[in-house]
């Protein structure tokens, strides 16, 4: 019985079956079908097949955890979605002062004595930075000053470019500057018709508008210190 077996095995091991699918089938152990089956060398071929069939019963084993998973994923991205929401509320304009100087903080112009500028490649971040312009510093947007930075390589696509930051920003196209090219290849995945470049933005006479700003960024930093008693809590 157990030689019949040990023969079963080395057909199916020849016919290029796995030694779990041996084990299973004969019902022996696998151990004992890896040693009747030690001698028998599979060819590239069975070996793909096998790599293939274990890789497809793995990707079946995890399906239901990768499906869990991604049900988890979707109820938590629904559910953070509407808590960041609510914690927003509507925001005042001291709420909008507050997030525009941040802005300024990470992206806006600080060193030396030019005036006011700011520099981005989202269209969302230029849309609340002209909000707040206008919101808290009464500055019009007919003060503004755009100009892009695009890759050399999308040259021949300015116009459509500037189009399109101008539609997105309401800043008018009569207010954009000749873009700048910078050579180079672009690393950005962004490619085609989806890449916008960087555009900066100035504002017409600006330099105390600068100063004022900076200073309140030197406000919050101080009040942030370690040592300062209105560090918040």
């Amino acid at each position: 019985m157990k030689n019949a077996l040990r023969m079963d095995a080395l057909s199916l091991r020849r016919g290029g079956a796995s030694i779990k699918d041996i084990a299973r089938r004969l019902g022996v152990s696998t151990s004992t079908a890896s040693r009747w089956c030690t001698e028998i060398v599979l060819s590239l071929q069975q070996r793909k097949a096998l790599e293939k069939k274990q890789g497809l019963a793995a990707a079946k084993a995890l399906a239901p955890w990768i499906q869990k998973n991604r049900a988890l994923k979707e109820a938590d991205i629904k559910k953070q979605k509407l808590i960041g929401q609510k914690d927003m509320r509507r925001m005042s304009k001291r709420d909008l002062l507050l997030l525009g100087v941040g802005l300024y903080w990470g992206e806006g112009y600080k060193r030396g004595s030019q005036e006011w500028g700011f520099t981005n490649s989202d269209y969302g971040m230029i849309r609340v930075v002209l909000a707040w312009l206008l919101k808290c510093y009464n500055i019009p947007p007919e003060r503004i000053i755009a100009r892009l930075t695009l890759n050399a390589r999308y040259k021949d696509e300015a116009k459509r470019i500037a189009h399109e930051w101008a539609q997105e920003t309401g800043i008018s196209s009569t207010q954009f500057g000749s873009p700048t090219f910078i050579q180079g290849y672009s690393a950005s995945k962004l490619e085609g018709r989806t890449y916008r470049g960087t555009l900066r933005i100035k504002v017409r006479r600006s330099t105390s508008l600068r100063r004022r700003i900076l200073a309140s960024i030197a406000e919050a930093e101080r009040q942030m210190a370690p040592n300062s008693r209105k560090t918040a809590s």
